[in-house]
């Protein structure tokens, strides 16, 4: 039994590992560590193969659960794996008329459950678990009463098992909080917990010991744990997803605007904000663009920084194109946040984000001087900060244009 346990366990790493080496998913940095706690209860039994004790009636035993877990979520796809050390504590309560029998035993567990979360909504994420578990004893009790005895020891390796084995299934729910600027992952879990180990010690196999000092019982057959174990956790996110490297920070220049002759405008309805096409095709049709703002709502950058996600590259490319269309054209990059921090952090994650988008503008070889940034923090929402869909808005950087000459 220990053979298969160990094997089962080995195997599961052995796979994980191959599959964070390989797996697109994680070379797209989508997953990322966590660590925090664990606190639970579980409500015990065991269950005995031998017919003897049938006569016994078995009552539900409730005891604590508190540890420390980390993990790797979504190492591949939906598929996450963490470790758990937890403080247990495992028992019986069996009666028959007037016996009353109490066995508790505390135990140091060490499992690693591997999840599968079915999808990711930002919000609530529910997922299965399965787990090994190994579990070593860590002291305990056994009493016996009746009308005419109250016979009470300590565990031993006399009277109980130093380890158990056993398998955890079950699922439960996640859901991200956030607190200002810090993120907590907080969870649910469900689970039940089956032995299989025989907690009879060896002595009382072979009828050298008895527990409790009462020689009128043989100990035959085997006692394995069953629990259901309900628990709750808080962990915090140590890496989202796997940085890329910082822009360099380049200053940029002073940008001097020169007076261009006023051209004859045709009529078209003015917008506070322009998409990409919008612009081209006012530039087609040879309408002025000065003065026209474009903003982008779905520039991505990793959690609380300024560094720039891959999918972003996308959006900035089309800008880039507009100066192909008018290579004498000049911006100013203006970064937004929501109000979600500080006055002061959200000025200068504004003053950054602007600061990235001109360091990638810079590489794809636009000049300097046509460039200048400003950030200007939760200062001006254009939408509710009440919302998830508002603050996403609010968080947004626009492109200015100040000057522009066609081909």
């Amino acid at each position: 039994m220990k053979k298969i346990f160990f094997t089962t366990v080995l195997l599961i790493c052995s796979c994980l590992s191959l599959l964070a080496q390989e797996s697109p998913t994680n070379k797209e940095n989508k997953g990322f560590l966590i660590a925090g706690s664990r606190l639970g209860f579980s409500i015990n039994n065991m269950t005995y193969s031998s017919p003897d004790l049938s006569i016994y009636e078995h009552h539900p035993y409730p005891s604590f659960q508190i540890g420390l877990t980390a993990g790797y979520e979504y190492l591949f796809k939906g598929l996450s794996i963490r470790s758990d050390l937890l403080l247990s504590s495992r028992g019986v309560r069996l009666t028959w008329g007037d016996i009353n029998y109490r066995l508790t035993a505390r135990y140091f567990d060490f499992r690693v459950p591997v999840t599968y979360t079915f999808f990711r909504n930002g919000k609530i994420s529910p997922y299965v678990m399965l787990a090994p578990d190994i579990s070593f004893v860590a002291g305990g009790n056994i009493s016996y009463r009746s009308d005419y005895t109250n016979n009470s020891t300590r565990l031993s390796n006399a009277n109980f098992t130093s380890t158990d084995m056993s398998f955890v299934f079950g699922g439960g729910v996640k859901f991200p909080i956030q607190i200002q600027t810090f993120k907590l992952i907080l969870g649910a879990e469900l689970g039940y917990n089956i032995g299989l180990s025989n907690t009879f010690s060896r002595k009382e196999l072979n009828h050298s010991a008895h527990a409790i000092n009462l020689p009128m019982y043989e100990v035959n057959g085997t006692r394995k744990n069953r629990n259901i174990e309900i628990a709750f956790t808080v962990s915090i996110p140590i890496t989202f997803d796997k940085p890329t490297p910082a822009p360099i920070i380049q200053e940029p220049e002073e940008i001097i605007v020169e007076e261009k002759p006023t051209l004859e405008i045709l009529e078209y309805e003015p917008k506070e904000c322009y998409s990409v096409e919008e612009i081209k095709a006012f530039l087609t049709l040879g309408m002025p663009i000065e003065d026209k703002r474009v903003c982008i709502f779905d520039l991505k950058f990793e959690f609380g920084s300024a560094v720039l996600k891959k999918q972003s590259e996308k959006l900035l490319d089309e800008l880039v194109s507009l100066f192909q269309a008018s290579p004498e054209m000049t911006i100013q990059i203006n970064g937004h946040t929501d109000n979600i921090g500080s006055d002061e952090y959200n000025q200068k994650l504004s003053e950054n984000r602007a600061m990235s988008v001109y360091n990638y503008f810079l590489k794809k070889g636009i000049p300097s001087n046509h460039m200048t940034t400003k950030g200007f923090g939760s200062k001006y929402p254009i939408d509710t900060n009440d919302t998830d869909a508002g603050r996403a808005k609010n968080r947004r950087v626009e492109i200015d244009i100040m000057t522009s000459s066609s081909k």
